[in-house]
């Protein structure tokens, strides 16, 4: 294949050609035929041979055979030039044969590569500089994964993870009995986190995850006791505060980490021994709502009473007596002063009943002695 410059320097001789109004060189003409028809078939070739590595998914192995000079995607952008058509009905009234057209479709397929190839161009660039620091297998292994999960038709990073997790699994055994041996609570953590949420291709040694899962549990054991402490004290001081829409927020939050919590620890005693004063607060205080409540309840019935015109002195009383008859409250001033508007009005309605009767019987007497007077004389 010629090199870029040349296949420039032809296609710009085929283009004179066609645009030229003279009868061109027989000998000239089949020398730019030749040369046309050479270069396609070279780049169409080469092409194919990409195609079949993608289809194989070895996507670097095709982009690193495409970049070999000159580079093939800008031979293809030169050769794929406007006037071939022309060139070719040219070249056919001559007798020459037709030049092949470019697979396009493969050019088209190995420009996406490219891009799919960028990300990982850039993991394995990071890469590199990790094993070229020695930095830590854990680091790297988890640059290895991103690598094979982006290139999953190459079985050889698949193949390189293994034997980099196998080495890891080696320096866990290792680190994670350090780490319970010092009882290194932050190690184990970071430790059981790598084992239980990344995704390993080498199956981890049983033994280690049973020695972290084991010592995991003690951390997150000794975990929940310290929240419980943390809001046994915030409840505290939501009852110093007299707050006791929070306190009975952190009652119920109390309540749930202490069902996560060892009863026999000795943590845990001492907790709930601290948050005793604080539950039994909040039960007087629900005991007291109840108790307003229903005092409510029975000073709205007293009052329905004192507006209801056919309500009876009797009735009145009654209710107003189990009213007064709860301990602890006092009956409101507006409703005590209606209830002794209405015994006021009650007691106006029965004198008046009372002077209406003497009346009455006055009235009788006089009518009786003047019928007793007018019989005698």
């Amino acid at each position: 294949m010629a090199e870029i410059a040349e296949i420039h320097e032809l296609l710009e001789s085929v283009r004179v050609t066609l645009a030229s109004s003279m009868n061109p060189d027989r000998e000239e003409l089949e020398r730019l035929h030749t040369e046309l028809d050479g270069e396609i078939r070279i780049a169409n070739k080469r092409l194919r041979e990409c195609d079949a590595l993608l289809a194989e998914g070895h996507r670097s192995e095709a982009i690193q055979l495409a970049e070999q000079e000159p580079n093939l995607l800008e031979v293809v952008s030169i050769l794929d030039f406007p006037e071939l058509p022309e060139w070719n009905d040219f070249v056919v009234e001559l007798g020459l044969t037709v030049t092949p057209e470019l697979q396009i479709d493969i050019a088209t397929d190995l420009n996406g590569a490219y891009s799919d190839d960028a990300p990982l161009e850039r993991l394995m660039r990071k890469f590199r500089v990790l094993s070229l620091g020695r930095a830590p297998l854990r680091s790297r292994i988890d640059l290895l994964r991103q690598i094979a999960k982006r290139d999953g038709g190459s079985s050889y990073w698949q193949e390189d993870l293994k034997t980099y997790e196998q080495a890891r699994i080696r320096q866990l055994a290792d680190e994670s009995r350090d780490a319970i041996s010092n009882r290194d609570l932050a190690m184990v953590k970071k430790l059981a986190d790598e084992i239980h949420n990344k995704s390993w291709s080498v199956k981890p040694d049983r033994r280690i995850v049973e020695r972290l899962d084991k010592m995991m549990a003690e951390v997150k054991a000794l975990e929940t006791l310290k929240s419980l402490q943390k809001v046994t004290d915030q409840l505290k001081a939501a009852m110093q505060s007299k707050d006791a829409e929070l306190a009975k927020s952190l009652a119920e939050k109390w309540d749930v980490t202490a069902g996560k919590c060892d009863p026999n620890s000795e943590v845990f005693k001492d907790a709930a021994d601290e948050a005793e004063p604080v539950f039994l607060w909040l039960d007087r205080l629900d005991v007291q709502a109840e108790e307003e409540k229903q005092y409510a309840s029975e000073v709205k019935k007293l009052q329905k009473v004192l507006r209801s015109g056919t309500s009876t002195m009797a009735e009145i009383y009654r209710v107003y007596d189990a009213v007064a008859d709860i301990d602890g409250f006092e009956i409101p001033d507006s409703v005590q002063e209606k209830y002794e508007q209405r015994i006021a009005e009650f007691d106006r309605q029965q004198k008046k009943k009372k002077t209406m009767t003497l009346v009455g019987v006055g009235v009788g007497v006089i009518v009786l002695l003047a019928a007793a007077y007018a019989l005698i004389f």
